[in-house]
């Protein structure tokens, strides 16, 4: 029994239509995140008040008749930096934002009486308190606990002159200082929050940091808005991805073809796509839990990792007419540089995002040894995606090659096996092309988002008509799956009923595959509708 894939059936006509569909499909997803959405995240920029420490007071606040009494940190006269507090209380916040990420910038002040070190290592306690909305509308009620750490950071500044004789003398006006990793909640589960930092100078601790001032905080916020059109874009696009899955398993069945590696990792592609579009994410907004972001970037991962597998195979089992028959395990040496790097930002993100879990504050680059192991970890992925990618292009080559060759000889072939080469390139140029066409669009749309949503192009009082970060990331969403709904549908097998399929042989009398593999690829491959 010889097998068609849906592709070879259609008439260019009919697949032109095709494509159509899905491009006015990806043009939707684009317009969405550009019209109707608003920006992804939004960053709100907050000042650390100064208060005095009270003594048996668990919490330091100023709303609704809060204990601040708001002072300067003048340290001397018999006053440390025990005896002043760090104040911050966050705006109102629903479940829609999703997380928080946020740094602190320290703002520090000339004195020639107080030395500031290049290497000045800032050392705080910190308490992140909460309150329901029935909490915060009784004034009597206390700040729960969420979390609290001890945490360190390198002070990093560079002084600034405003005259030239100002730097002759050495005497800066100010200082501009790196921002420093402060605190990332994967989940809001609370709608108040409310900061307490205490700078710790004790046992040689936080000396020589300057004069420092205040700190300033910048949280960065996923916007309710963009969360309600991308849980809502999840919602729509899981039924329909979950259907081609559907689609191409009962197409497997009813032909009774056997899955051969090719197919296998179609079924793959096709589940991990499902389990990325699965809308799990409104269960943050009655359950919120901690580990949901960990959970969100291990299926981002899985799923990249298999389309990025298949790509290898399909380039390898379309080399058609090798000398070597070939297996899963053939392309160890692909898939392990792919694997490998996988595993190393999968650790990666497990050494941040699992220490957050417990401790919110934490951050893998406040130390020396976390940043370098970050910094290899980083680049050793970096170095087996680019190995990875030459050794794609290779087989793509390779692939090309091949095609260039045969075609010089399909005038002299014989019908049915003219046909069958005419499928094999037609198949796989298709999937190329639109798998370029994916990296150029990704490419285009990454570099409009860079180009028109920075503070010198647009002017802060206009608001631009169509948030291109926001178009970036549905399209480019849109995109993958549309890519995968598309595969699975025109690559699903169909029983051929081309005439003459019995003498689908060569000229030896054997039968004829589109590789030597008996077991990969598609099998007794042929053209049966070429316009």
């Amino acid at each position: 029994m010889a097998y068609l894939v849906l592709l070879e059936q259609l008439t260019r006509k009919k697949l032109l239509i095709f494509l159509v569909c899905l491009i006015i499909i990806q043009i939707i997803y684009f317009l969405v995140g550009g019209l109707i959405a608003t920006k992804p995240t939004h960053a709100a920029n907050h000042e650390f008040s100064v208060c005095q420490t009270k003594r048996n007071t668990p919490w330091i606040y100023h709303r609704e008749k809060g204990n601040c009494h708001e002072d300067q940190p003048r340290l001397g006269s018999g006053k440390s930096w025990k005896d002043f507090v760090y104040v911050i209380q966050l705006p109102p916040i629903t479940r829609w934002f999703q997380t928080l990420t946020s740094i602190i910038v320290p703002h520090l002040e000339y004195d020639p009486k107080i030395n500031l070190s290049s290497n000045a290592v800032l050392t705080y306690d910190v308490r992140l308190g909460y309150k329901t909305d029935e909490m915060y509308e009784d004034i009597n009620s206390e700040w729960k606990l969420e979390a609290q750490s001890r945490e360190s950071r390198f002070i990093q500044c560079e002084p600034i002159y405003s005259l030239p004789e100002h730097k002759i003398k050495n005497i800066p006006d100010a200082y501009s200082c790196e921002p420093l990793a402060f605190l990332e909640l994967s989940t809001l589960k609370y709608p108040h929050y409310l900061i307490n930092l205490q700078i710790v100078d004790e046992n040689g601790l936080s000396q020589n940091i300057g004069k420092l001032t205040t700190f300033e905080f910048v949280g960065i916020y996923q916007m309710e808005n963009f969360t309600k059109v991308w849980y809502t874009l999840k919602t729509i696009t899981f039924p329909i991805i979950l259907l081609a899955l559907i689609w191409f398993c009962r197409q497997m069945k009813r032909s009774q073809k056997p899955y051969t590696n090719l197919d296998k990792l179609l079924f793959l592609l096709g589940l991990s796509a499902c389990i990325l579009n699965a809308p799990v994410e409104w269960l943050t907004l009655i359950m919120p839990f901690n580990g949901f972001q960990i959970y969100s970037e291990i299926r981002q991962g899985f799923f990249l990792t298999v389309l990025l597998t298949f790509w290898l195979f399909f380039a390898g089992e379309h080399s058609v007419d090798k000398n070597i028959n070939y297996s899963f395990w053939s392309y160890g040496k692909y898939l392990g540089l792919l694997w490998f790097a996988s595993s190393i930002l999968l650790i990666f993100a497990l050494c941040q995002r699992g220490f957050q879990l417990w401790n919110p504050f934490h951050s893998i680059w406040s130390t020396a040894a976390g940043r370098n192991a970050s910094l290899t970890f980083l680049v050793l992925a970096g170095l087996s995606s680019f190995v990875y990618i030459l050794c794609l292009l290779v087989l793509v080559i390779r692939v090309f090659w091949n095609i260039r060759s045969k075609q010089g000889e399909l005038a002299a072939m014989r019908r049915i096996r003219r046909l069958m080469y005419q499928g094999a390139f037609y198949r796989f140029q298709f999937l190329l092309l639109s798998t370029l066409l994916c990296a150029i669009l990704t490419i285009v749309w990454y570099c409009l988002s860079q180009i028109y949503e920075t503070e010198w192009v647009w002017d802060t009082e206009k608001r631009p008509k169509i948030h291109y970060s926001g178009a970036f990331i549905t399209g480019i969403y849109g995109m993958l799956n549309i890519y995968v709904f598309a595969v699975l549908i025109l690559f699903s097998p169909v029983i051929s009923n081309v005439d003459d399929m019995d003498a689908l042989t060569n000229d030896d009398g054997n039968t004829i595959h589109l590789t030597n593999n008996q077991t990969s690829a598609y099998e007794m491959i042929t053209k049966a509708a070429i316009s």
